[in-house]
């Protein structure tokens, strides 16, 4: 069975579970995977030319997220 028939056959619950385990399992060694050159060219542009936004906590940029997420969601 290819990966892509079987993410099909879980619910979003469990394709969500998936992914937190996949994400886990990368981030647990950072060496193991390269990042993509763009990714570089990103850092540098946005070190170069900082936001000019007002900084926020953690906490303040996930309600922020979450708010669009369920502003696009109620949307459709």
């Amino acid at each position: 069975m290819e990966i892509e028939t079987f993410i099909d056959t879980l619910n979003p619950e469990q394709q969500q579970a998936a992914f937190d385990l996949l994400w886990q399992r990368l981030a647990a060694d950072s060496r193991a995977l390269n990042s993509p050159a763009w990714h570089g060219d990103v850092l540098a542009y946005r070190t170069s030319n900082p936001s000019t936004e007002p900084n926020m906590s953690v906490a303040e940029a996930k309600i922020a997220v979450k708010r669009i997420i369920d502003e696009r969601r109620s949307s459709q």
